[in-house]
């Protein structure tokens, strides 16, 4: 497995760690509204274990897998082909 996919994911669990350590501060002090960074909280640490099981998971997996991406009928990019197609999702979990 090319460790590049699993340094990426590593990185990103940083991110992750970092965002929720810096959420940590904001709760301690007294009369903070705990109640509001809760579910943010939360998101961040499901995150972060989600990306746990992926960095195990490509672990796992043989070299050259999903390699590419498969060819999607009927799917265009911006500039009209297929290969600028693609399935990932914008989240933002930076408190607000």
């Amino acid at each position: 497995m090319p460790t590049n996919h699993i340094e990426t994911l590593r990185q990103a669990r940083e991110s992750f760690v970092r965002k929720r350590r810096t959420m940590a501060e904001q709760m301690i002090p007294s009369g903070a509204a705990v109640q509001h960074f809760a579910p943010t909280f939360a998101e961040l640490q499901a995150a972060i274990e989600a990306i746990d099981r992926a960095i195990a998971d490509e672990e796992m997996l043989p070299e050259g897998y999903a390699a590419a991406e498969p060819e999607i009928a009927g799917t265009t990019g911006k500039e009209g082909d297929a290969s600028t197609a693609s399935n990932v999702v914008d989240m933002d979990f930076d408190p607000a």
